[in-house]
């Protein structure tokens, strides 16, 4: 490890415990440590941290890592510096469970919201998986993906045309993407479904390192060019839906954090820039976090729009 590496993620890690620390003590309600450590579990300064504030921190934390690392995966795997988490059609897939569950008044059991969103992201994860099994053309799945996510936009819009005003005012809240939906009972799984797609990403290394360059660089390198595409697909697919399965679309991370940690190491190893994008994803959304009478996304546009277009820009419009 250099040193630039070693400070980049030195300041990371002193963000991460800083801006945690402001999420866990910021609110209307002031909570002080020794009260959590000696009140009881019904006390309200107990019930509003484990029950608020924690679940609000763990989703910053999770949705931030995962949507990251989905997307300088994707990126890497498409060579397209303007491919996210969601060009796949996975966040479509979501906002399709949640339309029908909401807006079509189709039950799912008890599911619920939550519910309904993880089944129609996953939906998309499964197809992905089928097309990615059926053509090696990476081009050809993008493509797919994106026709997938215009069809079921389509969709979505015609079931807002015809829904109530309470269930279009629901939707409508789902789709500004919130880390207030979490709930603790749900971190849990959360945290196991995140480190499943982390962990299927990582084994992927190597391949991400050497795909930069074309399949066929790979191939001469003796890497299985199909085992590391499909661990990246299905990774990938399965923190971009997790994450919007949990806290709804969340804009720009899984678009301009990659670029953000690659502007701090100033590497392309994938070594280093996996747990960094994690980190800068992390640090990001916990920032964003602290603005809580702020719609989300509108503070994440704000730092995720000009990152694009100065990834435009460096790349004279290509």
């Amino acid at each position: 490890m250099n040193h630039r590496t070693g400070v980049g993620f030195a300041i990371l890690a002193a963000l991460a415990v800083l801006f945690s620390y402001l999420t866990l003590t910021s609110g209307s309600v002031e909570i002080s440590w020794s009260e959590l450590f000696t009140c009881d579990a019904n006390g309200m300064g107990c019930r509003i941290f484990w029950e608020i504030r924690f679940p609000r921190l763990m989703a910053a934390i999770l949705s931030g890592a995962a949507l990251a690392v989905s997307g300088l995966a994707l990126q890497t795997l498409f060579r397209n510096p303007l491919a996210g988490p969601f060009v796949l059609g996975i966040s479509s897939g979501a906002s399709l469970g949640v339309a029908l569950s909401l807006l079509a008044g189709l039950c799912f059991g008890h599911f619920g919201v939550l519910g309904s969103a993880a089944l129609g992201a996953f939906a998309v994860t499964a197809f992905v998986m089928a097309v990615s099994a059926r053509f090696s053309n990476s081009t050809i799945l993008l493509v797919a993906g994106l026709l997938v996510g215009y069809f079921i936009d389509a969709v979505v819009s015609l079931l807002i045309a015809h829904s109530d005003a309470e269930a279009l005012r629901v939707y409508v809240s789902w789709g500004m993407g919130s880390f207030g939906r979490l709930t603790r009972e749900s971190v849990p799984v959360f945290a196991v479904v995140g480190a499943c797609g982390l962990a299927l990403v990582a084994c992927a290394t190597r391949y991400l390192n050497a795909v930069r360059l074309g399949d066929d660089f790979a191939r001469g390198l003796g890497v299985n060019v199909r085992l590391g595409r499909t661990l990246v697909l299905l990774g990938s697919s399965v923190l971009a839906a997790a994450a919007t399965a949990f806290c709804g679309p969340v804009a720009f991370v899984g678009i301009a954090v990659p670029h953000l940690a690659f502007m701090l190491f100033g590497t392309g190893n994938h070594r280093v820039l996996l747990p960094g994008s994690a980190l800068c994803g992390i640090v990001l959304c916990l920032a964003a976090s602290l603005f809580q009478t702020l719609p989300l996304n509108a503070i994440l546009s704000l730092v995720g729009v000009p990152v694009v277009l100065w990834v435009i820009v460096r790349g004279g419009g290509r």
